[in-house]
């Protein structure tokens, strides 16, 4: 990925594209069972990081670019050095499925509190799961790597320390850009967009 080109944005969009189905099944699911509103709200905002609890402005930016774009990536880079397949899938699927679960919860309310919400909420949740996604694509790379080492599967193109650095220059240039364009999307324009629906 040392430039965005044709050839390296197709699997992240692929994987986007993939995290988009889970958003749109999870809200499907949501309305249909018509879950206990109140309680799923609160179990929702549970898994909401303490980092980001009642913090308004650019501090609330700062928290969502350490909690999204430092602790997130880590916590699925040690999976990544797993040399088990996708368990480094567990934290972007988790990302997607909340939304869902809240889309869902909002149109039981009302089509419009739903439309209001999905619009408002798709700026910054697009440019947060694309960025997801390319480090998906990075640490697909690292794990198959692992995994053919261990398995002493020879592989002259790509050997180990390449792959670390590939890391490193996709979440430079890729992950941690996206993460801070939807830090701002997510704190200043995703309330704008609500209040201009309503």
């Amino acid at each position: 990925m040392k430039y965005i080109s044709k050839e390296n944005i197709k699997q992240p969009l692929k994987y986007l594209c993939f995290m988009l189905l889970i958003i749109v099944g999870s809200a499907i699911l949501t309305y249909l069972i018509h879950p206990d509103i109140q309680s799923t709200i609160n179990s929702v905002s549970s898994n909401v990081p303490k980092s980001v609890e009642h913090k308004t402005g650019f501090d609330l930016v700062v928290a969502y670019i350490i909690n999204n774009g430092l602790k997130v990536p880590l916590q699925m880079l040690i999976l990544g050095l797993i040399p088990v397949p996708f368990l480094y899938w567990l934290q972007p699927v988790f990302t997607a499925i909340l939304p869902g679960i809240l889309f869902g919860i909002a149109f039981n309310m009302s089509f419009k509190k739903g439309i209001t919400i999905v619009i408002s909420s798709l700026p910054h949740m697009l440019t947060e799961i694309l960025a997801l996604c390319f480090w998906i694509v990075a640490l697909d790379r690292i794990n198959k790597c692992i995994r053919n080492k261990i398995s002493k599967k020879k592989n002259k193109s790509t050997q180990f320390m390449d792959e670390i650095k590939q890391l490193i220059t996709s979440y430079v240039k890729y992950v941690l850009p996206l993460i801070v364009i939807a830090a701002f999307l997510e704190t200043y324009v995703a309330d704008w967009i609500a209040n201009v629906l309503s």
